[in-house]
């Protein structure tokens, strides 16, 4: 029992945001409202987030860029997108709590394992649209790419979201990500998180412990000069600053990490709340 609440592979994390996203629920000033986020997170997602170091100011960040991403969203149906490719979906249930169009294609890829137990635990609710699921490792850019020429061929306007996988790509296999979605000529936009602190910021050692089965590899000096040299270009940006300050949802006043955030000058706190957030992408034109 002493390892249940271990983090055994990047699976797993997807037990820990789902937690995350339940205990935000039963707020009654909640700003993600997820009524199966309980049920996909089980007892395993309790114990997990419970022995994370830095849990509410973990949990705030995740509230504040699953806000953002819904935004985000949202910008990308006004643009006409009528395909959403959601890779490293997890156990993410936009399509049960966001107002989507019927006639939306929502389709989630991560593990097949993973994939198995979603199915499963959500046989007998209804989407706002139709979804479809696909087990596969993201890993395997032979099976991935196949499988982004399919959906490639039938989306006119397609929406990529790319939550919280980013980070556990190296340098490289993120590009080639980025090159590989390029290529789709139907896949015109893209979503993501991104920490814009540059190379020097390092993981905290009590987090490096706990995430040894899955590291956080992706570091570069610009984020998003380097997504840029693939062929994507920022359409919007929302940061954690200006989404919290949308949301009336300042940092915890936690030990120590929240009183040393307001102990900051104003302006000193925004710059480094400003580093982080969620980007909606498009592509450059040649």
């Amino acid at each position: 029992m002493s390892n249940a609440g271990a983090i055994t592979n990047v699976a797993d994390t997807a037990l820990w945001m789902a937690h995350i996203r339940a205990m935000e629920n039963r707020r009654s000033d909640a700003i993600v409202r997820d009524p199966l986020a309980s049920l996909l997170a089980g007892d395993r997602g309790r114990r997990i987030a419970r022995s994370m170091p830095h849990s509410a100011a973990t949990a705030w960040g995740m509230i504040i860029r699953t806000s953002a991403i819904d935004r985000l969203i949202d910008e990308g149906l006004k643009l006409g997108v009528d395909t959403v490719l959601n890779l490293g979906a997890g156990f993410d249930t936009r399509p049960y709590r966001m107002h989507l169009p019927s006639g939306i294609r929502w389709i989630e890829v991560d593990f097949p394992d993973l994939i198995e137990s979603k199915n499963a635990q959500l046989l007998s609710h209804t989407p706002a649209c139709n979804v479809e699921r696909i087990g596969m490792d993201l890993s395997n850019r032979t099976s991935r790419n196949e499988l982004f020429a399919t959906i490639g061929k039938k989306a006119k306007n397609g929406l990529v979201i790319s939550e919280g996988i980013i980070p556990y790509f190296s340098n490289d296999a993120a590009a080639q990500l980025a090159r590989d979605l390029y290529g789709i000529p139907s896949f015109c936009h893209w979503i993501h998180d991104f920490d814009n602190a540059g190379e020097r910021r390092k993981m905290p050692a009590s987090w490096e412990k706990k995430l040894t089965a899955a590291p956080f590899l992706f570091q570069v000096k610009d984020w998003f000069e380097f997504f840029k040299q693939a062929g994507w270009h920022a359409h919007k940006i929302i940061t954690s600053a200006n989404e919290a300050e949308h949301l009336h949802r300042p940092f915890p006043l936690t030990f120590p990490l929240g009183l040393l955030m307001r102990a900051l000058p104003k302006p000193m706190r925004r710059q480094i709340l400003s580093l982080s957030g969620a980007v909606l992408m498009e592509k450059m034109k040649v």
